[in-house]
């Protein structure tokens, strides 16, 4: 039985999932043949060569992408996933990239978004390859280099490649059980020319995660003034600031940016610390900060506040914030309910920067994913998740959080991530616990039998 033979790869799992986190992939600037820079481009060839250990062949599109094949046929089942990670961020218990197993848990970036679960699929293959049953479809897994910022390798994929579009598909890359819905995503920018009189302020490090930390360098004449504000702040907040070598310093609690409610926005706090304080031409930003956004995750202020009965609220997440050598740099990311237009948002968002001097730049856009209950792709997935796990109340679920599933005519994301297990995707100390390998093993080797015969 599949879901038996599955289990006996588990103890490879185990040891390839420690091997993968250990190269760090976080996008850097190119280099030649390397277009995400070297980390990527490693992780990439690591996961191809994992593929070629395992039996399968495996083809590498110019450090973009990669795919790794089983079988053959005319049709063919994908499963679609990333080899890079977001920055590790601060405060972890554990090296981010050193695979450490502390309390039947792996640590590090990557465990669950997307490492993880992509080495979990391959040996699902494996199983099935070893088994010898019959499969009707190819199975072909592909892997991206850059999907945690722009998605230049599924471009290059599918637009610049004109790799074929797959029959259907799925990506472990959310949560249990079904995404049938995922939300448009936008990210922009909001940007002014300031006199920024020797004060400098630098927050967040990615549009698609919360800001965990935002630090402010400041004249001398404005230590009193701030130090009363931060003595305010700390009474009254549960996250902290401190003034330290110079620096006002902001924490907060990282999450992703789909889910900002998860986290706290250190820029956020230190912006409504900052009303009131005379900072010049800056003060105006900070106002308008306040106003328009404050500590709201649902862009109500702004004039955005959508929301619909499948998808459910608009969210916005102000992942990096820059404000030195005469200039202001905002970073928002925002994802909108699937029934609502990006036009609208568009105009929400213009109104607000015109009316306080702010140019708007839109950075990238994608649209929104919709994928009825009743298609055969999501029943066969939720059937697999419901006989395994036991849930059989559950129901497809909406994220705002964006997918490769978007990138396939046929697809959609199915889990890793189970009910019962933390969601730390995007913060310190990601982990995967090892017991849930049994279920996860399970429940992919029995989907990509179901949808490939």
């Amino acid at each position: 039985m599949l879901q038996d033979k599955i289990l006996d790869y588990k103890d490879d799992v185990v040891k390839s999932i420690q091997e993968a986190i250990r190269i760090k992939s976080v996008e850097e600037a190119p280099l030649p043949g390397m277009p995400f820079g070297e980390g990527p481009a490693k992780a990439l060839a690591h996961f191809l060569e994992l593929g070629e250990k395992l039996g399968f062949e495996s083809t590498n599109f110019d450090n973009y992408a990669g795919h790794i094949d089983l079988g053959d046929g005319e049709e063919t089942l994908a499963i679609l996933g990333h080899v890079d990670v977001v920055p590790e961020g601060e405060g972890w218990d554990h090296d981010p990239y050193g695979g450490i197993i502390a309390d039947g848990k792996i640590f590090g970036r990557g465990t669950l978004d997307d490492k993880g679960p992509m080495i979990m699929c391959m040996y699902a293959m494996k199983a099935l390859k070893d088994s010898g049953v019959k499969l009707d479809k190819k199975i072909r897994m592909i892997l991206g280099a850059n999907e945690e910022t722009n998605w230049g390798c599924m471009d290059h994929y599918f637009g610049t490649l004109k790799m074929p579009q797959p029959t259907l598909a799925f990506t472990p890359d959310s949560s249990f059980p079904v995404t049938f819905a995922e939300k448009g995503i936008m990210q922009v920018t909001m940007t002014k020319n300031v006199n920024t009189k020797g004060i400098t302020i630098e927050g967040g490090k990615a549009f698609n995660s919360v800001a965990e930390s935002c630090e402010m360098t400041f004249p001398a004449e404005l230590l009193t003034v701030l130090e009363g504000k931060v003595k305010e702040y700390n009474e009254n907040n549960e996250y902290k600031m401190e003034i330290k070598d110079g620096k006002l310093i902001s924490y907060g609690k990282s999450s992703h940016g789909a889910r900002p409610e998860s986290g706290y926005n250190a820029i956020s706090a230190l912006m409504g610390t900052l009303q009131g304080v005379d900072l010049g031409e800056i003060s105006e930003f900070v106002s308008f900060y306040n106003s328009k956004i404050g500590m709201e995750y649902n862009g109500v202020s702004m004039g955005i506040g959508f929301e619909d009965a499948d998808s459910g609220k608009l969210s916005l997440n102000i992942g990096k914030l820059s404000i030195k050598d005469g200039k202001i740099e905002l970073g928002i990311d925002m994802r909108y309910p699937v029934t609502t237009k990006k036009e609208a948002v568009l105009e929400g968002l213009e109104k607000a920067a015109a009316e306080n001097n702010l140019v708007l730049t839109v950075k990238s856009h994608t649209n929104a994913l919709y994928s009825p209950k009743d298609t055969v792709l999501v029943k066969t997935l939720m059937d697999v998740y419901k006989e395994i796990t036991g849930d059989v109340d559950a129901e497809p679920v909406a994220i705002g959080g964006g997918t490769y599933a978007r990138a396939v005519d046929n697809g959609v994301a199915f889990g890793a991530l189970l009910h019962d297990q933390e969601d730390n995707m995007h913060q310190k100390n990601e982990y995967i616990e090892i017991s849930k390998l049994d279920t996860l093993l399970k429940i992919y080797v029995e989907a990509i039998y179901r949808l490939a015969k």
